[in-house]
């Protein structure tokens, strides 16, 4: 029997384990030209929160009763397609199954194992790093001796942004959620500097950090948050908004204060949604991966193990418990 995971009821505000719902399915069956993918990890992402709520947004909500679907990381185990072979690894949007057939291998990408380790598909060597690369860079545009700001900074875009900052030549400040983190991007991912935003005073801890302002702020949360880095922006400042962690589980919209420092500080607020940028993936994956394998750039994944924990690695990761990505690991490699 194969087993899978399965959303069942909307959440309200935070999502709790009742929200899934664990199933025993039979295995699945392939045709002409269809892939079986064994799944070995499945990827915990802050989106996901999004897509289990009703109404539109910029990727389809999940439906009731049918499994979750997310980044996976898998090994071909059969296959009647001539673009994939027994062994290969790949990965795809994929329904949270240990098994899963993909009609005519659509969706699969074939994983590049020379590249590193085949997890990192799905994170720093995939979207995850690409967010992290087009947010920090591209729209960032950090120049030697600017000042950028990450919240979230030790999650899995994070902990990128600020070492693509630092490569740069910018003077690099996280904010996070514990000390261990912190002592994380400090220690491993040499930010300059860092500070645990649930213990310290935003204000009193940027003006500490950034005491020349801010010129980038890599947003992940929103908030507060945000609201801080409007007050300490300076002029001409650019803040790519990836994400707004701190809205997701909240039931209403409080609004964001001292948004009229857009206009007196001419800050660039642009917001970014990395399938919008999905085609630079290969020209990013040439240029950063030789940096992962020289071991100039690190990146950290907290593995849970068993597909039956997923549901708990998912809300645990929503409610900041890991370092790092966050993955599910399914069967060995």
């Amino acid at each position: 029997m194969n087993t899978r995971i399965l959303f069942v009821k909307r959440p309200t505000g935070w999502a709790d384990p009742s929200c899934f719902a664990l199933e025993s399915c039979p295995e699945p069956v392939i045709g002409p030209q269809d892939v079986l993918v064994q799944a070995l990890y499945l990827s915990t992402d802050p989106y996901l929160r999004g897509r289990m709520n009703e109404g539109p947004s910029y990727a389809p909500g999940f439906a009731l009763n049918k499994p979750v679907v997310s980044r996976v990381v898998g090994r071909v185990i059969a296959s009647q397609n001539a673009k994939f072979a027994v062994g290969d690894h790949v990965w795809g949007f994929l329904d949270w199954a240990q098994r899963v057939a993909v009609p005519r291998g659509e969706g699969l990408y074939r994983i590049d194992a020379s590249l590193g380790r085949v997890s990192l598909a799905v994170s720093a060597l995939g979207m995850p790093g690409l967010t992290a690369w087009v947010g920090a860079i591209e729209l960032g545009m950090p120049a030697p001796g600017d000042t950028v700001y990450i919240s979230s900074a030790a999650g899995a875009v994070g902990q990128l942004a600020g070492q693509f900052a630092k490569r740069a030549g910018a003077r690099v400040v996280g904010s996070a959620g514990s000390d261990d983190k912190v002592a994380y991007v400090l220690e491993r991912c040499g930010f300059d500097a860092a500070f645990n935003y649930k213990t310290t005073d935003l204000d009193a801890a940027l003006r500490e950090h950034c005491p020349k302002g801010i010129d980038v702020y890599f947003d992940n949360v929103g908030g507060s948050t945000l609201e801080a880095a409007l007050r300490h922006a300076n002029v001409a400042a650019r803040f790519p908004v990836c994400g707004m962690i701190s809205a997701y589980n909240e039931v209403g919209d409080r609004g964001i204060r001292g948004l009229q420092a857009v206009l007196s500080k001419r800050i660039t607020m642009t917001g970014f949604i990395i399938y919008d940028h999905i085609h630079k993936l290969p020209a990013y994956l040439a240029r950063v991966a030789p940096w992962f394998r020289s071991g100039e750039m690190v990146f950290h994944e907290d593995i849970v193990q068993g597909i039956e924990n997923a549901p708990a690695a998912l809300i645990g990761m929503m409610q900041g418990e890991a370092i790092g990505k966050r993955l599910v690991q399914v069967a060995p490699e």
